[in-house]
């Protein structure tokens, strides 16, 4: 795959496409916590991408603040239905949400719908590093 940032993304013939079925903005919060929502964690790097043709395309790239959250990551979406009945099939768009941070578990990644102007919040649990070389690191 190639990485390529959104405004790279803009200049190639695939843009159009998804451009014309993503017209809308859907908004996407991230919360990052440790022992059962108890501990936020701070400064843990937050990618969105999304693969389109052969290409990893990243929409969003940040850090949580000390509350562990990121809000208002705008995200390209269909349009809202506003005619939307129980039992229809509501349109959305697919991102990659990975999180990174040292002492933690290495990489968590989710698969996140983002549904036109609607806003979507994502937990992310993140596990210490328990490993021998993490345990001897925290021991001196």
């Amino acid at each position: 795959m190639n990485f390529i940032n959104f405004e790279e993304f803009k200049k190639t013939e695939s843009y159009q496409s998804f451009s014309d079925q993503n017209p809308s903005t859907g908004t996407l919060k991230v919360e990052v916590f440790t022992a059962y929502q108890a501990i936020p964690i701070s400064d843990t790097t937050i990618l969105v991408t999304k693969d389109i043709d052969d290409k990893t395309v990243l929409f969003y790239s940040g850090k949580t603040d000390s509350s562990g959250m990121i809000s208002d990551i705008k995200l390209p979406s269909p349009e809202e239905n506003k005619d939307y009945k129980p039992g229809d099939n509501p349109q959305y768009t697919m991102y990659d949400v990975t999180a990174i941070h040292e002492g933690f578990e290495r990489i968590k990644k989710y698969n996140v719908a983002i549904f036109g102007n609607t806003g979507v919040i994502q937990y992310i649990k993140m596990i210490p590093d328990i490993t021998e070389k993490g345990v001897n690191e925290n021991a001196s």
